[in-house]
């Protein structure tokens, strides 16, 4: 009898927490001008200027009459033409360790300034490939790559490491980006992200060397034997980055 009355009672409990819709229109929002810009050594300057909308609406509303003046350090070089969208596009390709300002005027609004100084180019020691690293749950073995560099741990470095592969063989041309498989390496687990996006805040020397497990995503048999996971040409790409990407 008291097993029977305490499942009733669990029941009751189920049925009262249950959750409930609030239908109630979002507060009022006045748009406000957003600018965004990704700087990569070697390229040149996109910036995307957008407003910011309530939360009930589909897609930002992107800013088509905005002036837009970049500065290299401190200098005046050009205003960016509105490509589409609300995309100003540059001519100026950016180059490590200067100051790039980004002045944008949109009717309304106050003038936004954005500034950001790229790093430098990271160093590469040594790049290992390890053919079988490890299993997944399924019993699929997957490859990884051991990663030497630079670091300098007197002064807090923010780095991204980029793994492609080249899935149609020698003959494709264009990398995939793929994604990391079982996360060993303690740098990238202190960060807690399921990418290799991460801080020298626990590498204490000047050279590091990162495990970084990684998956293919393709398998393979041959002549009636078990599934292998199938290798790739592939790219490694080691990012230095600012605390803001």
């Amino acid at each position: 009898m008291k097993a029977i009355h305490l499942f009733e009672f669990l029941l009751l409990v189920l049925l009262i927490s249950c959750r409930e819709l609030i239908d109630e229109p979002y507060p009022d929002y006045h748009p406000v001008p957003v600018v965004n810009a990704l700087l990569k050594a070697g390229y040149t300057l996109s910036v995307n200027i957008s407003l910011a909308e309530k939360l009930d609406d589909e897609q930002l509303g992107f800013t088509e009459n905005a002036m837009a003046e970049l500065f290299v350090n401190d200098r005046y070089v050009e205003a960016l033409n509105c490509d589409k969208k609300g995309e100003y596009k540059s001519t100026t390709v950016v180059e490590p360790l200067k100051k790039y300002t980004c002045k944008v005027a949109v009717p309304g609004y106050d003038t936004i300034t954005c500034e950001q100084i790229v790093p430098k180019e990271p160093r590469i020691v040594n790049i290992e490939h390890i053919n079988i690293a490890g299993k997944d749950e399924e019993g699929h073995t997957y490859p990884a790559i051991e990663l030497t560099f630079k670091n300098d741990f007197k002064t807090r470095t923010y780095y991204e490491v980029i793994i492609s592969l080249l899935m149609g063989g020698w003959d494709s041309k264009s990398f995939e980006e793929t994604v990391l498989e079982t996360i060993t390496d303690p740098v990238i687990l202190n960060e807690g992200l399921p990418m290799a996006l991460f801080s020298n805040e626990i590498i204490p020397d000047s050279v590091y060397t990162m495990h970084l497990n990684y998956f293919t995503g393709s398998y393979s048999s041959r002549n009636g034997g078990p599934m292998i996971t199938d290798l790739f040409p592939l790219k490694v790409e080691l990012r230095q980055v600012t605390e803001d990407y």
